[in-house]
């Protein structure tokens, strides 16, 4: 399994270098290190190509649509070079645009054309914000590869509870399809998915009482996963007399009450997929039709049980 995972950061950190180095000098440091610990576990180990398959042939669009490959060799699929060099190329497009305005908006000031040099200057004004947010993008690309390798080395030394902790981290960064389930694949290591884990953003919602998983559905406390999509608590109402609550808040009004599949929503009757129910002095909602109400979609991973709302 170590193998498996050791692999799933490998293939999918090299996706990472080529976007990184365009944030800083300290990037070749990252490869060097990258290179080490690639050498140190391709020495004795070769790469799963299924995982490999499974992970890192996958488009960026997250579909699982994959290809067979030879399982000893490691190459960067063209559709991530394409991705990481147009980039490069946005980057350079633009400051070529800016430099080249500047020039112009100078010109603009020496013939007093006043006017001209406003519309030049709003130009750039653009260039720069577009500028900033392709570094930004950068940046965050790089600080995820930090964090792939740091998670490399805890477990090449055993520490599964560290490397967890270090995924969790690049999932808030970039919550995508892949990161989900290779912390997935922890989770089942470490054996931490008795429970389901249940994330939104990248963020997995904390409660006093666990999700958990009955007659083949998903619960989590009401308020918990409703503070997590943006409800706020003050919008959250509990109906003692009618062992009922009440949700309002934008224009969703939702009145649902406990052991009975049977709700009202904006005034009118509908019938949810599973009753909610009382635990631990929690409403426990099934998932998946609290954040559908909400408008939100909701995936599962079955490896590490884990369940993400709008990723």
């Amino acid at each position: 399994m170590f193998k498996k995972i050791l692999s799933m950061i490998l293939v999918s950190s090299m996706t990472i270098f080529p976007v990184a180095a365009l944030a800083s000098d300290t990037t070749s440091i990252l490869q060097n290190n990258y290179m080490t610990s690639y050498t140190q576990l391709s020495d004795n180990n070769t790469v799963n190509s299924t995982v490999y398959n499974q992970v890192y042939s996958q488009p960026s669009s997250d579909t699982t649509t994959t290809s067979p490959m030879d399982n000893t060799t490691i190459t960067q699929p063209s559709s991530s070079q394409s991705s990481d060099q147009g980039t490069t190329e946005k980057i350079n497009e633009v400051n070529n645009q800016i430099q080249k305005l500047e020039q112009e908006l100078e010109t603009a000031l020496d013939k007093n054309q006043f006017e001209k040099a406003l519309q030049i200057s709003n130009k750039i004004k653009e260039l720069e914000q577009k500028l900033k947010i392709l570094n930004q993008s950068n940046n965050i690309e790089s600080e995820i590869a930090e964090l792939k390798i740091e998670a490399i080395n805890y477990l090449q030394n055993g520490q599964i509870d560290e490397a967890i902790n270090t995924i969790t981290k690049i999932l808030k960064l970039k919550h995508s399809k892949d990161n989900y389930k290779l912390l997935g694949k922890l989770y089942h290591q470490a054996k931490k998915d008795k429970n389901p884990h249940v994330f939104v953003n990248g963020n997995e919602i904390k409660s006093d009482v666990n999700p958990i998983i009955k007659n083949g559905r998903t619960y989590i406390p009401l308020r918990a996963v409703a503070n997590a999509i943006g409800v706020d608590s003050k919008a959250i109402n509990w109906d003692q007399h009618n062992q009922a609550v009440s949700i309002k808040t934008g224009n969703i009004n939702i009145y649902m009450p406990i052991n009975t599949t049977q709700i009202i929503v904006n005034g009118q009757k509908e019938t949810i997929n599973a009753p909610a129910f009382e635990n631990k002095g929690r409403v426990m909602v099934p998932l998946r039709a609290i954040s559908q109400l909400f408008g939100k979609n909701v995936d599962w991973y079955q490896e590490g049980q884990i369940a993400t709302i709008g990723d």
